[in-house]
């Protein structure tokens, strides 16, 4: 696009997108996937290319928020604290374009798209203002010396709120890993369900996908560039893969179902787990999938279907006690709801809308979920607890009071999928474990 007016206009409504997005995200709290595809859908005339520049340019601006936050119109940081509009939250479109434009700058882009320098050079940036200091290895230092940020005090714990901090267990060091991982875009991982890889492969590359395979788990597929709509394509219709992190797809692994079995998915949501463990037990067994949003068990009847698995049975379930499957399971997955702290590389918007007073109640459900669908395992049978949450009070101090007060059930060792170390039954992936989310799981023998 070399022509003026055309990325004159694109800038103008580009940036008007981004920000009325940003005012759902961070004001509303409206999940930010949400609202772009509210957006996309009430504005068709938005084509690949807009629309690609406005998804970039949101994300990019949520993962620097922590930073760029300190450049943004009095009254948005206000609202924004207050979690409610403000009727009064009126300001020029411009007081956005100095963030927007350092947002792909703080990515580290090669080459910025001409919309991101066009709201660069009106925000009245000069070329001098965006030099990094060249001599220093750390990616996040040099980034502070960007000469906007020159009045203001910047520290890497700026970019994750305050009080996540004291939910944490890391060391100084772990800590520093985890604040360079969090401004990391991670890849998209599929799952392949068929055991003609070669075909699955073929199809990525000819559609412009990098993929490549896992070392460790054979049928983890990392795509480093999506050239297109991957749903759109033939192996996707004919389920020979899904999308599903791979710190994700370990929980499947770490649960070992075996053929003829009987398995219950507790929290199924859509279904990756679901399907992943009905692959495991070769479609001999039943997996019966439970969650309390009805929708989210259509969606997995779809997906169930695609992929051709007739052992998958499904149920609503709201959490309660369910007196009729006592003792009926040889394994349960209570893959519980939680804050997604798990998943802040991927949608950093969760990073500033996150409460932390959501965090205890977040624990209470979780407790009660576990303890509800322990009554359901055999002697003998195996309990799967697991979050897409990096907090403890989330993971194993929900683990320690469950183990207090049901004394039929001990942790029960096991190796990690991804890492290969062995654990006491409870294990935490975190994101640079293999450029993946962060995910929790603890696994359970009923002994008596």
């Amino acid at each position: 696009m070399n022509n003026p007016a055309r990325i004159a206009s694109q800038a103008e409504h580009c940036a008007k997108a981004v920000a009325n997005v940003l005012v759902d995200t961070l004001i509303k709290r409206k999940p930010a996937d949400r609202s772009l595809s509210s957006l996309y859908f009430q504005h068709r005339e938005f084509g690949s290319r807009d629309r690609k520049l406005i998804s970039e340019t949101l994300f990019s601006t949520l993962r620097w928020w922590g930073w760029l936050k300190n450049l943004a119109p009095k009254k948005f940081v206000a609202a924004m604290e207050k979690q409610s509009e403000d009727p009064d939250l009126d300001f020029p479109l411009s007081q956005f374009f100095l963030i927007f434009s350092l947002a792909w700058y703080l990515e580290g882009k090669n080459e910025l798209p001409p919309a991101a320098n066009l709201w660069f050079e009106e925000a009245g940036g000069k070329r001098d203002d965006i030099k990094f200091l060249q001599d220093d290895a750390q990616a996040l230092l040099r980034k502070r010396y960007l000469k906007p940020f020159d009045n203001t005090q910047l520290n890497d714990l700026d970019l994750m709120p305050s009080w996540a901090l004291k939910h944490l267990n890391l060391d100084n060091q772990e800590l520093d890993v985890l604040l360079d991982s969090l401004q990391k875009r991670p890849p998209v991982w599929l799952r392949l369900q068929t055991n003609d890889q070669e075909k699955v492969l073929q199809e990525l590359k000819q559609n412009d996908c990098r993929a490549q395979l896992h070392q460790t788990l054979a049928n983890a597929v990392r795509l480093d560039f999506v050239g297109g709509n991957l749903k759109a394509l033939d192996s996707f219709r004919k389920g020979l893969f899904e999308i599903q992190d791979i710190a994700s797809q370990c929980v499947a692994y770490i649960c070992n179902p075996k053929p003829g079995q009987q398995w219950w998915d507790a929290c199924a949501g859509g279904g990756g787990k679901t399907l992943h463990l009905a692959t495991l037990m070769q479609n001999k067994g039943s997996v019966l999938a439970s969650d309390i949003r009805t929708h989210k068990l259509q969606e997995l009847k779809l997906r169930a279907r695609r992929a051709q698995f007739p052992n998958i049975r499904y149920k609503e379930w709201k959490g309660k006690d369910m007196p009729t499957f006592k003792n009926l399971f040889d394994g349960v997955l209570v893959d519980t709801p939680c804050s997604c702290s798990g998943t802040w590389r991927r949608n950093p918007d969760l990073r500033w809308t996150t409460l932390e007073n959501e965090i205890p109640d977040y624990a209470t459900l979780q407790a009660q979920l576990l303890a509800n669908a322990a009554k359901t395992v055999k002697p003998n049978g195996t309990l799967v607890y697991s979050t897409c949450s990096m907090f403890v009070d989330e993971n194993i101090n929900v683990v320690n009071d469950f183990l207090q007060a049901n004394k039929s059930f001990e942790l029960q060792p096991f190796t990690c999928p991804l890492t290969q170390k062995s654990t006491d039954g409870t294990n935490q992936i975190w994101y640079w474990d293999a450029d993946c989310d962060a995910m929790f799981t603890a696994k359970f023998v009923r002994v008596n």
